[in-house]
């Protein structure tokens, strides 16, 4: 049994509502957390924090008895098998199009025979530090990767991609795939929602999880019925703009310096 809870709620069918740090503040992860976000989602490949933030942040959302997962920067072997030994076992890998690549960051990511993980578990936190004399066993089952399908090609391909062992959520990635079609910024386009829709029905087809951001018109209740198991759409930075815009609007008839 995985001692993974992010990844046994949504194998379950527990639909998942997470919320997306880019700062990389601890603070705003364990806030989160304690607020009740049922995965926070910290961002590593929009932004500027390194391996040992990343890792600050994880166990800030822990600290407030949450679960966490990182989206990485690239597909690139060995920051993979850093993620996975700090004790990140979940994973969100960006901009996977083709089977041959999902299969080679599956591979990356799970021990022999499943795959070509290299071995720290006696030492490394994802072992627990050698506590976890079971590790090496149980490892592909505590690991969680979702993998976005943020391309027209990545939608026409979603199914052989679902179908593959460890594949366990697509993640669709509308803004992008927008842009792949030549329509960035226009996610509501026809043509984009049917590229969505068509990789959506073969992830839920495959029996995995499905995840994605809210789009106008589809909020997170809204995907939720229609079979999306994870969904994240609160964003730390947004959401700190929206306040101190707010604040200077309401009081700026007696503070009247320099303002936008």
């Amino acid at each position: 049994m995985t001692r993974n809870r992010l990844k046994q709620r949504a194998r379950a069918g527990e639909p998942i509502l997470g919320a997306w740090v880019f700062s990389g503040s601890p603070a705003i992860c364990e806030i989160y957390a304690l607020a009740g976000y049922d995965m926070v989602l910290i961002d590593a490949e929009h932004t500027p924090i390194d391996m040992a933030e990343t890792l600050a942040c994880v166990r800030a959302v822990e600290a407030g008895g949450g679960d966490a997962m990182v989206r990485v920067p690239s597909h690139d072997y060995g920051m993979f098998k850093r993620m996975l030994d700090a004790g990140i076992h979940s994973l969100m890998v960006p901009m996977i199009d083709t089977v041959e690549q999902a299969k080679t960051i599956i591979s990356s990511c799970l021990y022999p025979p499943h795959g070509r993980r290299g071995y720290a578990a006696s030492v490394a936190r994802s072992g627990l530090y050698g506590f976890d004399e079971d590790y090496i066993q149980t490892a592909h089952e505590d690991t969680f990767l979702a993998l976005q399908v943020e391309s027209d090609l990545s939608s026409r391909n979603a199914a052989a991609i679902a179908a593959l062992p460890g594949a366990d959520c697509l993640f669709i990635g509308a803004n992008d795939l927008a842009g792949s079609m030549g329509k960035l910024g226009q996610v509501s386009d026809p043509e984009v929602l049917a590229s969505v829709d068509r990789a959506a029905a073969s992830t839920l087809a495959a029996g995995k999880v499905l995840g994605t951001i809210p789009i106008p018109g589809r909020d997170a209740s809204t995907l939720a019925a229609m079979g999306y198991g994870i969904v994240v759409g609160e964003c730390d930075i947004a959401t700190i703009k929206a306040g101190a815009l707010a604040d200077i609007a309401q009081h700026k008839a007696k503070f009247p310096g320099r303002r936008r």
